[in-house]
């Protein structure tokens, strides 16, 4: 399990990156939808390390805060689109609403890395 969240923290990484070498000009953007991409199903991953001590308590706490927060979004569009039955959401229903988080997130956090890249340009310009 810590291997899966490691890799998930490495795909913004690996995006900023990638984005610092090849387009320096917008590598918040591809950070923050690099980011957004992997923010939720890492929020759950974070709350499942719970039980593993002392240190897993303060992150799973984490977790569970970011994942109440991330997790919303993509449950209530799927879940207006009927897209899953009413009731609890199992099975295939977790990567329709991890699919529709992560569009959610990566615009949104790729839009906050879009402003930072512009305010960052303007002050060079300065």
């Amino acid at each position: 399990m810590i291997v899966l969240l490691v890799l998930l923290v490495l795909v913004p990484i690996a995006a900023w990156l990638y984005a610092r070498r090849f387009m320096s000009q917008f590598s918040a953007t591809a950070t923050g939808v690099g980011f957004g991409l992997v923010v939720s199903p890492l929020s759950m991953g974070l709350y499942a390390t719970y039980f593993l001590g002392p240190l897993g308590i303060v992150t799973g706490m984490i977790g569970l805060v970011s994942g109440m927060f991330h997790t919303a979004p993509g449950f209530h569009i799927i879940r207006s689109l009927g897209l899953v039955p009413p009731g609890v959401i199992e099975g295939v229903g977790h990567l329709y609403v991890e699919t529709a988080n992560g569009l959610i997130w990566a615009v949104v956090y790729g839009a906050l890395g879009r402003v930072i890249d512009h305010v960052r340009r303007s002050r060079v310009a300065l």
